[in-house]
């Protein structure tokens, strides 16, 4: 599960180039790797990116994945992570990436997850992220 950010700086104006990479490698081992993205992260990439920015999401989006819908992730999951501390949209997230089974979310922002006990995925850098699925 990639989060907000990961898009933002593959295809913003302000790149980092772990980012990019990251979003080139999963496009073309597109056959290894299965990404998920919610409507939220949809949305916040769109306020975030040029409209010929956000017109290359979605044509990654349609090559890779579907959008899905906020309302499908169980709200008693997000209760949980709330519940444990987290703010709503890092809730949100955790619930997210834990109802579609993701094994990481990779971020650039949200590292202060990977210090909650038992987490049911791991959370990365797009740095580490590429280092793994390139072992």
């Amino acid at each position: 599960m990639l989060d907000t950010n990961e898009y933002i700086f593959a295809l913003g104006p302000v790149k980092k180039p772990s980012c990019e990479k990251l979003l080139d490698t999963l496009r073309k081992e597109i056959s290894r790797h299965t990404i998920r993205i919610p409507r939220l992260i949809v949305e916040e990439v769109r306020e975030n990116l040029s409209p010929d920015a956000f017109r290359e999401l979605i044509l990654f989006i349609n090559t890779l994945t579907s959008i899905d819908e906020d309302f499908l992730v169980p709200f008693e999951l997000g209760a949980k992570y709330e519940t444990q501390g987290f703010k709503s949209p890092d809730a949100f997230i955790a619930a997210y990436t834990e109802w579609v089974g993701a094994d990481a979310l990779v971020t650039e922002n949200r590292h202060f997850l990977s210090s909650q006990a038992a987490l049911p995925f791991k959370v990365l850098s797009a740095e580490k992220c590429l280092a793994l699925i390139k072992s």
